[in-house]
């Protein structure tokens, strides 16, 4: 089997009427035929006892029971009766005779319609199947010649058709009953035929196609036996058929499941994880209840947990994961759902078996009735949560203050706060709008002198009480805890060195204890205040910091400088942007103005040569424009490096100075961070702009090298160096200071001599990126 045979698109019209008139063939006869529900047996004595009332039957309904004996259907002994003679169940009835407790009985088919088989058997399977045609067609549309949505399409068809023949073929038309097996064994096959080709595109071999070919021989043949059965009396084969379809439909899609499983495992820890996550996740969904709860019981102990028709329609679940894989190339957040899942499980298996406990004493019930119950309980509380989640059905409860609400105005507020003393009004403004209080303040404790003052809010605070709490049990009171005074509830929402800051709220007017959501509203309100308490106290350090460097004559922290220079690349940038977009282009475009000028031919000399003179004055410009805008952004710094950067530098300095310049990188081999790159960058052009104007060198020679861990940049020219301190040119002395904070700024070192009149010679070390990076961890 070549994974890559060329697939034909199939003709929809021809595909669309062999459908249309199959579904319509298969409604017809499970309206027109009653559906009896009977299965039979010969009994020790001989004669055919009932052994199982289907509950969707027209049996069920006119109470014919379970051990009923047989005497007659449609007037033939049911020994020479055709459908109980090959299938071993009573069908296409008119007329039947039973005994009952030594009693005859006898029942006249009148009215074949029955609501309950109407709806199981006829309307579901419809909706379901007319749903995964709209999804076959919509595939087909999307993606008509992809191999994967084809096979999806026949996918969808099997499970389509398995669904909708299942209440003809239990009224025993033959087309049907061929038909149903045959869908029902191709949807494991399709099945895996489906993950094989949609996993090939990972470059993911799930299983040989050989073993692929053998699925589907098996099923093939199966499928066969069953038709060759109904041709060829065989004496109670078909039921062995049958079982036998159910037992390797389940143990086919058990070996995929299996399959994906260990591809899981393997792939864990890959990109596919999420892929093969949702693949295992609609397949539970979708065929555990058929295989576990009908297929299974049947095949293992004649029994059926649920009927097909309630746990075949988990099927149609599988076909809406495939058509959002196929048309979206996505997955569902499948770790979301698992763990909601988990949730609802647990909270309705606690709940299950509380009500099954309950209810053992009142009833007496078999053990396929319990079974029954128990699932129907344990599902219905899981569809209760799933939608109590989903609809938010308690919010329909909730009090008339909505607690979410309020904290997302109040957050949304604090964010546009510059002042602890708006800070604190709009707290205590919040309280009182939301619980029913009249008093609320903010009481300061000093830790030095043990008083309390008032901050913000009401008078008539008992600070006597808060006083106390906080003396005798500070070591216990963290930011966010709260703990109860005579006349309401206290909350911490800031500390520092030298004072606690306590929000006390009064107690309700209706002098009832503040309840759970209450207190968990006011925990998180007081966290986003602590939060932005904490802001104002980093902004009151940080400005208390700059003011003691700047009136101290002490060097700025590093951070600092680091933020500045930011802000300065950033603008830099940014006026780098507008020359060029703005400026420049005007420029530009008065040049091509006055060059179009100059083509004419009937111009004079005279301004003929004032133009040429206009056309040079604007290509300076345009020149001097495009100068500005390379040395305010560096061009090729993140793209070529660093040694590139400074090369290009060098380069556009040695065209436009009279002085050499010498630059060797030869040495350097590394890669340095961008903050690192941009300032060694910089710290160069300054050397070169104080050598251009100050210096009076002749030579220049700049050497960038690495040594270990460590950047090595050396800068020497052969000026007349700088000058004693009270002889400084005050652009040169902020140009060196430029470059001491440019180096203080990553943690760098830097070193300058100078003996007066020979020179300057520049050294500077950087840290590795590594090293420079953990300063700021």
């Amino acid at each position: 089997m070549n994974k890559y045979v060329r697939y034909e698109t199939i003709p929809v019209g021809f595909f669309l009427i062999i459908v249309v008139v199959t579904a319509a063939y298969l409604v017809y006869i499970t309206i027109s035929e009653t559906y009896v529900g009977l299965d039979v047996q010969q009994n020790n004595n001989g004669r055919w006892e009932i052994t199982n009332v289907n509950p969707v039957g027209w049996a069920e309904q006119h109470n014919i029971q379970k051990g009923d004996i047989v005497l007659e259907v449609n007037g033939q002994a049911p020994s020479t009766f055709s459908s109980v003679q090959q299938y071993g169940v009573i069908g296409k009835m008119e007329q039947m005779r039973v005994l009952r407790d030594g009693r005859q009985l006898e029942f006249n088919v009148r009215i074949p319609f029955q609501f309950s088989t109407f709806l199981y058997h006829t309307l579901l399977p419809l909706g379901v199947f007319l749903i995964l045609l709209g999804f076959s067609l919509y595939i087909y549309w999307k993606k008509p010649t992809e191999p994967i949505a084809l096979f999806l399409i026949a996918f969808l068809s099997a499970v389509g058709f398995g669904y909708l023949s299942a209440g003809a073929s239990a009224r025993l038309d033959t087309f049907a009953r061929l038909l149903n097996s045959f869908s029902l064994m191709m949807v494991p096959a399709l099945f895996l035929h489906f993950h094989y080709q949609y996993f090939l595109k990972y470059r993911i071999q799930l299983i040989h196609w050989k073993l692929l070919a053998f699925v589907y021989a098996v099923n093939i043949s199966i499928v066969f036996l069953e038709g060759l059965s109904k041709v060829i009396y065989t004496g109670g084969m078909y039921e062995w058929i049958r079982d036998a379809q159910l037992a390797l439909f389940s143990i086919e899609m058990l070996f995929g499941f299996c399959v994906l499983i260990y591809y899981y495992f393997k792939f864990r820890s890959t990109i596919h994880k999420t892929v093969f996550q949702n693949t295992i996740f609609s397949v539970i969904v979708s065929f555990f209840p058929f295989i576990f709860l009908t297929a299974l019981p049947d095949t293992l102990f004649d029994i059926k947990l649920l009927p097909a028709s309630v746990t075949a329609a988990f099927l149609t679940v599988l076909p809406v994961f495939f058509l959002y894989f196929v048309l979206t190339n996505k997955v569902f957040d499948i770790d979301f759902i698992n763990s909601r899942l988990r949730y609802y499980a647990f909270q309705s298996l606690i709940l299950t078996g509380i009500v099954s406990a309950s209810v053992v004493f009142f009833t007496n019930l078999t053990h396929i009735q319990w079974a029954r119950f128990i699932l129907l309980i344990y599902g219905s509380f899981i569809i209760f949560f799933y939608l109590e989640d989903k609809l938010n059905i308690r919010g329909l409860f909730k009090d008339q203050h909505d607690y979410e609400i309020s904290l997302d105005r109040f957050s949304q507020d604090v964010a546009k706060i510059l002042k602890k003393d708006e800070l604190n009004d709009r707290l205590i403004q919040e309280i009182k709008e939301v619980l029913p209080v009249q008093h609320t303040s903010i009481i300061t404790f000093s830790k030095q002198d043990g008083e309390t003052r008032l901050s913000a809010g009401d008078e008539g605070c008992p600070q006597h009480l808060i006083k106390k709490q906080l003396t005798y049990h500070q070591s216990q009171r963290t930011i966010g805890s709260q703990f109860k005074i005579e006349d309401g509830i206290c909350s911490i929402i800031n500390e520092q060195h030298d004072s606690i800051q306590v929000l006390w709220i009064e107690q309700k007017v209706n002098h009832t204890p503040f309840n759970k959501d209450e207190r968990h509203w006011i925990s998180i309100l007081v966290h986003y205040t602590s939060i932005v308490y904490e802001n104002f106290q980093l902004l009151e350090n940080v400005t208390e910091e700059l003011n003691y460097s700047l009136y101290n004559g002490q060097t700025m922290p590093p951070w600092m400088l680091r933020l500045l220079f930011r802000l300065s690349e950033k603008e830099r940038a940014r006026l780098s942007y507008d020359l060029h977009d703005s400026a420049l282009q005007e420029q530009l475009i008065w040049y091509r103005k006055v060059e179009e000028m100059l083509a004419q031919k009937q111009l004079t000399d005279s301004l003929k040569e004032q133009l040429s003179q206009l056309r040079q004055g604007l290509l300076s410009v345009v020149d001097q424009i495009r100068e500005t805008c390379t040395l305010l952004r560096p061009p090729f710094l993140k793209d070529t490096g660093i040694a590139e950067a400074l090369s290009y530098l060098v380069e556009h300095y040695q065209t436009r100075e009279s002085f050499d310049i010498q630059f060797s990188s030869c040495d350097f081999n590394s890669i340095l961070g961008d903050e690192q790159a941009l300032a060694l960058y910089r710290i160069v052009q300054e050397l070169l702009n104080n050598a251009a104007k100050h210096s009076k060198a002749q030579c220049v020679d700049i050497e960038v090298r690495n040594e270990g861990n460590q950047f090595i940049m050396t800068y020497s020219d052969d000026g007349v160096g700088l000058p004693s301190k009270g002889e400084f040119h005050s652009t040169q002395m902020m140009g060196m200071t430029g470059i001491r904070q440019r180096v203080n700024s990553i943690h760098g070192t830097i070193e300058i001599l100078s003996p007066e009149g020979s020179g300057l010679e520049v050294v500077i070390l950087f840290p590795s990126e590594q090293e420079f990076t953990n300063h700021f961890k």
